[in-house]
């Protein structure tokens, strides 16, 4: 896989609202839908020419104010197998915590392996690297 952004991702504070905007309005089809962290994160995939857009719902990032009602969820990197243990690697030698993973979940291009590590600001970091030919979602990732 070649080294580029794999994914942004929007929590949003009105879900209808922003599928009507993104599908409506910029013209942009969804690809999938699914909830994710026991059914209490709603996940809507659209895809952007090659890119993928990921919007993220919840009543608890309303209801407890999680880091900011809306905004940027976190930002995707897809990067080349060596890179990724490499940026790992510079991660445990900085003392920067790894938060989630290494955990297979669905990005842009199939099944892969992420972990997640916040910036100096606070935003949300996932790193992502793919087997050689990246595996292929089952139903299982959609139910």
């Amino acid at each position: 896989m070649k080294k580029m952004i794999e994914h942004v991702a929007l929590r949003v504070s009105n879900l209808n609202r922003s599928i009507a905007f993104y599908r409506d309005i910029m013209g942009f089809s969804p690809v999938g839908r699914r909830k994710i962290s026991d059914g209490e994160i709603e996940q809507i995939v659209f895809r952007v020419g090659e890119d993928v857009l990921v919007l993220f719902f919840s009543e608890t990032f309303i209801s407890e104010n999680i880091s900011s009602k809306s905004g940027v969820d976190h930002v995707a990197f897809s990067l080349e197998e060596d890179e990724y243990f490499e940026l790992i690697k510079r991660l445990k030698d900085n003392d920067i915590e790894v938060h989630r993973g290494e955990e297979r979940n669905l990005g842009a291009f199939g099944v892969g392996y992420a972990t997640y590590f916040y910036d100096p600001d606070n935003i949300e970091i996932e790193i992502k690297r793919y087997d050689n030919p990246p595996d292929q979602p089952s139903l299982e990732w959609y139910d």
